[in-house]
């Protein structure tokens, strides 16, 4: 598989009377995505917002993070399943705009979990060390959803995933976030991009390992349906042409963003030394396992066959984070290192002390974990002009725009499991 990534670079987005795209500078009809995102049932109102590095704005309660993408040659469309038939994508010519991203927001609504849900993204100031999405030109969609109409849609059967309705909007809300991308990329269809990538899995010395890259799923779609609990091999081009996104707001801090899986900087690593120090071999999803151990060892044990019988000699393995998603992480890795498949871990620690692991489960062979930061730290974010998406914290009576001593779990990819954020634990 072959694919060209052609990237178009932004400095600045602005309305305009129609969407256009000259000298950097993107001009967006404000109106015609309104249509768009309120085409959905589910949203009731969007304001759209215009936003940029520097600026004293803070957004909260945000929700996804979206990189504008349009297929221009090659089988499917971007976030195939969804925008297009669920055909396999990774090959072809996909045109990005770098530089600029869709970032959805707004209050919760009924039966919706809340513990997780805050997320924060601050374009000025000590925050933006904390979000890879501080430094991007951002369209922000503020959304406000229609009033649940039946008792079934309120009901939240669980606390933890919410009620039918709260998912239900939480999947509009990712498809508002597609469309608006989709709709922005297209304005590029004929033109001359700045930059080419190429991707390709191409043949090396075979005396280089063999290292893949492993990714923790909870509650994902691909292509459009339900993962079940299979570990899944893609080839790494698939994620760039948005082929997984999830819906539940997990943790701000390593909430897996659908623009970090277009952008996956792991992926990226992996294809810079390819042929050089490795050979990048693809890119292995396993689902989380349920709160029974039979189940997380169905799906490690699957998984480390599925490595093993595929020649595997080394794996990077991130993890969502939390508490028992842990078992399977060390479980797999257990597993790998018996078969021969050295192993390194990705985690986003959950630690108060500098003397707790931040696992609630450890094997000896974990011997190499690095650390994306603790999200129990605090960082201290100083007043704002503008708020755009609420007037107080989530779970808290805080001023929004105010001054605000917060853990870095609510800044917005602060500890990204996925390898994109700037924290790190050192162990002196």
């Amino acid at each position: 598989m072959r694919l060209e990534l052609a990237s178009f670079n932004i400095d600045r987005i602005s309305p305009g009377a129609r969407t256009r795209l000259s000298q950097g500078e993107l001009q967006v009809d404000v109106e015609e995505i309104r249509k768009l995102v309120l085409a959905d049932e589910n949203i009731r109102d969007v304001k759209i917002h215009l936003v940029h590095p520097g600026e004293s704005v803070r957004i909260v309660h945000a929700l996804d993070v979206v990189e504008p993408r349009h297929k221009v040659s090659g089988p499917g469309a971007v976030f195939p399943g969804v925008l297009g038939p669920p055909t396999s994508v990774g090959e072809g010519r996909t045109h990005r705009l770098s530089g600029v991203a869709i970032v959805t927001a707004g209050e919760p609504v009924v039966g919706e979990p809340l513990y997780w849900r805050e997320a924060i993204i601050d374009m000025s100031g000590p925050g933006v060390a904390h979000s890879p999405f501080s430094q991007t030109a951002n369209l922000v969609l503020e959304l406000v959803a229609r009033e649940p109409s039946t008792t079934e849609e309120r009901a939240e059967d669980n606390t933890i995933i919410g009620s039918g309705y709260s998912l239900s909007y939480n999947y509009s809300v990712r498809i508002a976030g597609f469309k608006v991308a989709s709709y922005l990329a297209q304005v590029t269809a004929d033109m001359t991009p700045d930059r080419v990538d190429v991707f390709e899995l191409t043949p090396v010395d075979p005396g280089l390992p063999k290292v893949f890259y492993a990714s923790q799923e909870a509650g994902r779609y691909l292509y459009g349906g339900d993962m079940g609990w299979q570990p899944t091999l893609l080839h790494p081009n698939e994620l760039a042409d948005g082929v997984i996104f999830r819906t539940f707001n997990g943790p701000a801090s390593f909430r897996e963003s659908t623009y970090l899986y277009q952008n996956h900087p792991v992926v990226a690593d992996l294809y810079r030394r390819h042929g050089n120090d490795l050979s990048f071999a693809g890119v292995l999803l396993y689902p989380l396992g349920g709160e029974r151990l039979e189940e997380k060892e169905r799906i490690c044990s699957f998984a480390s066959k599925l490595l093993h019988m595929l020649g595997a000699d080394g794996i990077v393995i991130s993890w969502i984070g939390g508490g028992h998603p842990g078992i399977d992480l060390m479980l797999l890795c257990q597993k790998c290192e018996q078969l021969g498949i050295k192993t390194t871990i990705l985690s986003p620690e959950m630690a108060r002390t500098p003397d707790e692991s931040g696992f609630v489960h450890y094997v000896p062979e974990a011997d190499a974990i690095v650390s994306v930061g603790n999200y129990e730290e605090q960082v201290t974010l100083p007043p704002v002009d503008r708020v755009i998406g609420g007037r107080t914290l989530l779970l808290s009576d805080m001023d929004a725009d105010g001054a605000l001593t917060v853990t870095v779990r609510y800044m917005y990819g602060a500890s990204s499991p996925l390898g994109d954020g700037k924290l790190m634990g050192v162990q002196y």
